[in-house]
């Protein structure tokens, strides 16, 4: 499957520019999913911008072990838009997005920042009862 990745509120919390705090089981989660085989592509505004924002996701990333073995990390050219969260409906499509914008997916509070960000321990056990990983 393709995993549409975001950063900003999926991967960490909110700190644009910097990079926030990292979001509890995302890099699990993430990690399991590349280990399932799953293809998974950098999906945020970061990419929309031109401001070295989107150099430091990917220094990040490769740091904490995301993408340990890729020169390049994939990333779409422009933010993709998500449709709303239905995990039948992404497994059908083979295309899964996995981004705090997107409608419906699991959501938890921010802890560092006054907003909500991806639930990583709910999609983890979405994630085992559908069979992805």
């Amino acid at each position: 499957m393709l995993i549409q990745l975001d950063f900003d509120g999926t991967v960490v919390e909110f700190d644009y520019p910097k990079i926030g705090l990292l979001n509890p089981g995302s890099v699990e989660v993430i990690d399991k999913l590349r280990k399932a085989g799953h293809d998974i592509v950098l999906n945020t505004y970061r990419a929309d911008l031109n401001d070295g924002t989107l150099e430091d996701a990917h220094a990040f990333l490769k740091e904490i072990g995301i993408f340990p073995s890729k020169d390049r990390i994939p990333t779409n050219e422009k933010k993709v838009k998500s449709p709303a969260w239905n995990l039948t409906k992404f497994m059908e499509d083979n295309i899964l997005f996995i981004d705090d914008d997107t409608e419906n997916i699991p959501l938890r509070p921010c802890i560092g920042c006054h907003l909500l960000m991806v639930d990583w321990l709910e999609l983890d056990k979405q994630f085992r009862e559908k069979g992805i990983y």
